[in-house]
């Protein structure tokens, strides 16, 4: 049986971003459990490992940003990434070159440090369902089922923040 919500951990930034520039539209790579680790042991959801798992991933990106952790993995990564889709958008003209440059600004200023902390994505797996597309086995951490939707909508999850 499916569960009936998916999660996904993301940076308020990644958030404000497909906000303020995508329109709302957000690309997220989620999960059907919110912690891995209180499944048990011979479920597949178990093996989620944390570097995929979304509870894991709050709790890390909380304590990079509480404690201004600017070699964080996780936010580094994410500031990479959003570098480099931020010129991908911009080259196909889904974004302007102004838009480009505030993106690059947003993740690289040191004193926007504090909007990398943590949103948890509660999304309703039926109004999703349909676009619902399983990580590749080679490009999930582990064994664990992985999720990916490209363009989730606003109106098609909740937000928690601890």
């Amino acid at each position: 049986m499916s569960s009936l919500l998916l999660y996904s951990t993301n940076p308020f930034m990644k958030y404000l971003i497909n906000e303020k520039y995508r329109g709302n539209v957000h690309y997220v790579w989620c999960s059907e459990t919110f912690d891995s680790g209180t499944l048990g042991l011979y479920g597949s959801g178990a093996l989620v490992p944390p570097t995929s798992n979304p509870k894991d991933i709050f709790v890390d990106l909380k304590k990079a940003v509480d404690s201004t952790d600017r070699h964080n993995a996780k936010i580094n990564e994410q500031i990479s990434g959003l570098t480099a889709l931020a010129v991908r958008w911009e080259a196909a003209r889904e974004i302007s070159t102004r838009a480009k440059d505030d993106i690059i600004y947003m993740v690289n200023e040191p004193s926007y440090f504090k909007h990398w902390r943590p949103l948890l994505y509660v999304i309703p797996r039926p109004l999703v369902e349909s676009r619902l597309r399983p990580v590749p086995a080679a490009k999930c951490a582990s064994l664990g089922s992985e999720y990916i939707i490209e363009d989730l909508q606003r109106y098609e999850f909740d937000l928690i923040e601890l």
